[in-house]
């Protein structure tokens, strides 16, 4: 009987402990603006953000640990200009697993939607498999090696295949650079 408590108290433990991440993964993956929403569906049909449900159970602990009050897919920030907020967005197609992917950043202007493309794979073998994006504060950040670095005046896009490599997108220049932070 004691051990039959231990067990359920264990398992109510374990609940608490995972409810609470969950919830904040859902209303995480849901930072879009009605307007953006409407823009990707017309632009996008047959695509839709990346969400915690998408990662595998070793994928998703790594991301809780790390990032456990945003979603995979997508990062809201300063990424262009420090008075308007963007969203870059790792787009995986809706139906099916067809290891593709787009990761693009939807910024208003004063009246609509400016696009940008960062990155896509159409096809590629386990191209999605492990990737998120999130958000990288300014500052100082080296290339992979050490060959270079970039102060960051704006927020990033930190593009990471898990425990593979990572990508920092940063604006420059009226436009996208990207540099390899890791291997």
């Amino acid at each position: 009987m004691l051990s039959l408590m231990c067990l359920c108290f264990r398992l109510i433990v374990i609940i608490l402990a995972v409810v609470p991440a969950c919830l904040a993964q859902s209303n995480a993956c849901e930072v879009l603006p009605s307007d953006s929403k409407l823009f990707l569906n017309q632009r996008f049909p047959d695509w839709r953000p990346k969400n915690l449900s998408d990662l595998s159970g070793f994928d998703r602990k790594l991301w809780l640990e790390t990032h456990a009050k945003e979603c995979p897919g997508i990062a809201v920030g300063h990424f262009e200009q420090p008075d308007r907020i963007a969203y870059p967005i790792l787009l995986i197609p809706k139906a099916g697993h067809t290891a593709s992917y787009k990761i693009i950043v939807l910024s208003k202007g004063s009246d609509k939607y400016a696009l940008r493309l960062l990155d896509h794979a159409e096809g590629s073998t386990y191209s999605d498999s492990g990737l998120m994006i999130s958000k990288e504060p300014h500052g100082t950040y080296s290339e992979f090696g050490d060959t270079r670095s970039v102060r960051l005046k704006l927020d990033g896009v930190n593009v990471e295949w898990l425990e593979k490599s990572s990508v920092l997108y940063y604006w420059s220049h009226g436009k996208y650079q990207s540099m390899q932070t890791s291997d």
